[in-house]
């Protein structure tokens, strides 16, 4: 069974806005991997300049002898999974002025909420976009899963954000482009192919 645990992780705190925050660094270590005869050891840090967190290095460290590290061993390491599931494990949010929650706890509040006005679904949309960004997973999938609505959906709802003036720092305006692209293909009336728009005559 694969393990996961972190190790050396800084008391450091980094603040990537909207309440979000992540440690500045720590030591990913995975065991148990089938196709790999040791521990993986991932360094992972935030970026600043990236603004994401990312794998500053990666060992493997075999577990016995006879075993051996080689270029396929290197290739079977998952590494931007282990980051990003590493990551989740350090994200606190905090909102409204309440203590910091870790992401377990908030994505449990989401889950639990029964309705939400569209502002309000909108400012989550936000918050699990820049997560999603920060810990290096899609962010429109990452949003669409855990409000339960469509990728399109998604979109829609980023596109509406960027409009308000929020995660700008997040949407390039070619990503924007993209979603206004898709809001406007997703609100076009609809018409069967082949239908005639004009009068029938002769009938």
């Amino acid at each position: 069974m694969t393990e996961l645990h972190l190790e050396s992780i800084a008391a450091e705190r980094v603040d990537v806005g909207d309440g979000i925050s992540i440690a500045a660094g720590w030591d990913a270590v995975v065991m148990g991997e089938a196709s790999i005869p040791g521990a993986v050891r991932i360094a992972v840090r935030y970026d600043r300049d990236l603004r994401r967190v990312v794998a500053a290095s990666v060992r493997v460290d075999r577990s016995d002898e006879g075993d051996e590290v080689t270029a396929l061993t290197l290739r079977a390491v998952r590494v931007q999974a282990v980051v990003a599931a590493s990551a989740m494990r350090l994200v606190t949010v905090a909102r409204d002025g309440a203590d910091a929650k870790s992401l377990d706890d908030y994505r449990a509040d989401i889950h639990a909420a029964e309705e939400r006005t569209t502002a309000e679904a909108i400012t989550e949309a936000v918050v699990l976009y820049r997560i999603a960004f920060t810990v290096s997973l899609p962010p429109l999938r990452f949003v669409a899963d855990e409000l339960e609505v469509s990728v399109s959906t998604a979109t829609r709802m980023m596109a509406k954000a960027r409009q308000q003036g929020l995660a700008t720092d997040l949407i390039t305006r070619e990503t924007y482009n993209r979603m206004q692209e898709e809001q406007n293909r997703m609100s076009a009336p609809h018409q069967l192919g082949g239908a005639s728009t004009g009068p029938v005559i002769g009938r």
